[in-house]
């Protein structure tokens, strides 16, 4: 974010007309991108944000239960890491179709077929299977666990 004195600049110099826009660039470091905004009036002026009152923490520094870090409780990195995982989790469809996806007949035996093998092989076999009679011979010689 450009700071108001610096657009104040820009917008002086390209009231003198002396410079090209992108010469007014180069001289104040700033993007051609920044210079074209201002010049066409796109760029919104903003106010300068008001400085955040400083927060004074209540009660002595104590140990996290969760993160072991000496901190005032509630722990805010532990709030914010749960709210991450919050959100990277994934949404499954309420179907019955695999990943959401819909399946023809032949497809979803395949399907079946390779999800029944890998829950009995505890998802260890790298190999490809070929028919149902290969599965049934697998499933067979699979150990029980």
């Amino acid at each position: 974010m450009l700071k108001p004195a610096l657009v104040a600049e820009v917008r002086r110099l390209l009231a003198e007309g002396k410079l090209s826009q992108r010469a007014i660039a180069r001289t104040l470091g700033v993007s051609r991108g920044s210079v074209h905004a201002i010049a066409r009036g796109k760029r919104p002026d903003r106010q300068p944000a008001e400085p955040l009152e400083e927060i004074r923490w209540q009660g002595p520094l104590a140990r996290c239960p969760e993160c072991g870090g000496k901190v005032f409780l509630p722990c805010r990195a532990c709030a914010t890491r749960r709210a991450m995982a919050r959100r990277r989790r994934p949404r499954w469809p309420e179907t019955d179709e695999p990943l959401g996806l819909e399946l023809n007949d032949e497809h979803r035996r395949r399907y079946e077929e390779v999800r029944r093998w890998r829950e009995a092989s505890n998802g260890t076999a790298r190999i490809r299977l070929g028919s149902s009679a290969f599965l049934a011979t697998a499933l067979r010689a699979a150990p029980r666990h």
